[in-house]
């Protein structure tokens, strides 16, 4: 844990109002998005009218997924700062995100239209890959936490190395 509070401080200290911000707004954002996302299936449609479905695990997953992913970003941007790995923080972020949009988002048919699908297609094979994910969607949620708190582990532990001063090999200190 002391790695994790050492990350956070270093990040907080390094860019105090752009950390700030993006875990602020960014975490806040990311986290009304799944609070919305995760008991859109129950409403129906992924509009505001889902938050009256949202229960309380949810609302723990949505804040944890939410403001963690964002909390890494930070980490990774301050860590890596400079050494062009950048690409790698948003990929995580895309990867996190990912999950949640294919049990109740429009995401598959939308695929499945862009590569030239028929209507008919396009109707058969959404119900059966939405339906999988509906089926185990808790799953999913709690491997998503997961993880953001692995992401969240790895972000300070190269936030640790990046400080690290290696002396190169066959040289005296």
């Amino acid at each position: 844990m002391n790695l994790l509070a050492d990350a956070v401080v270093r990040t907080f200290v390094a860019r105090p109002r752009s950390s700030a911000l993006l875990v602020g707004i960014g975490g806040s954002a990311l986290a009304f998005f799944y609070a919305i996302a995760l008991p859109a299936e129950r409403y129906g449609a992924f509009a505001l009218g889902a938050l009256a479905y949202l229960t309380p695990g949810e609302a723990i997953a949505a804040i944890a997924i939410g403001y963690g992913t964002t909390l890494a970003i930070a980490i990774n941007l301050r860590s890596n700062a400079g050494r062009g790995s950048d690409a790698l923080t948003f990929g995580g972020a895309l990867a996190a995100l990912l999950p949640s949009s294919l049990c109740c988002t429009t995401l598959i048919p939308s695929a499945l239209a862009a590569l030239g699908a028929s209507a008919p297609v396009v109707l058969h094979v959404t119900g059966r890959f939405q339906g999988f994910f509906a089926a185990y969607s808790n799953a999913f949620v709690a491997f998503a936490v997961l993880a953001v708190l692995a992401a969240l582990w790895l972000a300070a532990r190269s936030s640790q190395n990046a400080c690290a001063i290696s002396i190169p090999k066959g040289s005296t200190p």
